[in-house]
């Protein structure tokens, strides 16, 4: 009877097995199309660094505070507010501290900061 019971249940036992190795959610996920993919951690230390830059060569706060603030709206709306304030803003905040605890940049250094403060400007919304 056993026995019987066996071979009855093994062709549903093989099909859903086969089934299940074909399951979509198995397979790897591919990015929608237009957007790409964000790591909040080095983004944060990427602006970290182009804010921390500005404010050393003397760049006025309320604008970096400004380009903070756009870029935290970015961040939001790419991975939520979790992710932007586990990982971005804190990685910004280190990065920025760093940038301006080191001795003052040179001219040319601060040329760069600056004009790289002032592209993140002009693509924040």
């Amino acid at each position: 009877m056993r026995m019987r019971a066996a071979l009855c249940l093994a062709p549903l036992l093989w099909s859903a097995s086969a089934a299940a190795q074909e399951r979509p959610q198995d397979k790897p996920q591919e990015l929608p199309q237009g957007r790409p993919l964000v790591i909040p951690q080095a983004e944060g230390e990427r602006h970290g660094k182009v804010f921390g830059r500005a404010l050393a060569c003397g760049v006025p706060r309320e604008r970096v505070d400004a380009a903070i603030t756009a870029g935290r709206t970015r961040m939001q709306a790419a991975v939520g507010r979790a992710l932007t304030d586990e990982r971005y803003l804190l990685s910004l905040d280190d990065a920025m501290r760093l940038e301006t605890s080191l001795p003052a940049p040179s001219p040319a250094a601060c040329e760069k900061g600056i004009a790289a403060f002032e592209r993140f400007e002009k693509t924040a919304p």
